[in-house]
């Protein structure tokens, strides 16, 4: 009973759409109609400005610890488990926006800041390589999914978080095709 309500309570945490709702609060307008369509960071970044798409980046970050640090401390690390996996899932299919969402990126650090921070820190700092050189979220995103499943095992092994590394990393990367697609026809666009 209680995994059931850790994956309820953490997959409706990860769909809480701050993109959206950001947006709808601050601007009047709705996020999913402009640019990419889709409702995370990256959009909010090229159509709101820097304020909003840092805002956007804390909070989504923010659903993911949260989620997965109050799992943690209050049941213990099976259950923050199950808690990473889920909040992740919120935030890809979100409830509240007829089950689609972002593609995970900024929810999956936070839920990895909150269980493993030598983890986190790697793949922040292939995020921030990959992105300072390319100038592109969607190459610097892939990268740390790429690299994501074996980070987890030099620190921890092949167990149960590595193999939900591996499901999450996969998520993001059939969540980024179109991304794939425009990248392998040089189309993708840059941040700056």
């Amino acid at each position: 009973m209680k995994i059931i309500l850790v994956a309820l309570f953490s997959y409706l945490v990860g769909s809480i759409p701050f993109s959206y709702l950001i947006g709808k609060i601050f601007f009047k307008r709705d996020i999913r109609m402009m640019g990419s369509g889709n409702p995370g960071t990256t959009n909010v970044f090229r159509n709101f400005g820097a304020l909003a798409g840092t805002f956007t980046l804390f909070l989504d970050m923010a659903k993911g610890l949260i989620a997965v640090y109050t799992t943690n401390f209050f049941l213990g690390e099976k259950y923050a488990l199950t808690s990473l996996v889920f909040v992740v899932i919120g935030h890809i299919f979100s409830i509240f926006l007829k089950f689609k969402g972002g593609k995970g990126v900024a929810t999956s650090a936070g839920a990895l800041l909150a269980y493993d921070l030598r983890v986190f820190l790697c793949l922040a700092i292939v995020f921030i390589i990959v992105f300072l050189l390319t100038r592109t979220v969607s190459k610097a995103s892939l990268s740390a999914s790429i690299i994501a499943p074996f980070i987890s095992y030099y620190f921890q092994g092949l167990n149960l978080f590595t193999i939900i590394i591996i499901f999450i990393a996969s998520m993001i990367i059939i969540e980024h095709r179109a991304n794939i697609i425009r990248i392998k026809n040089h189309e993708e666009k840059k941040m700056f």
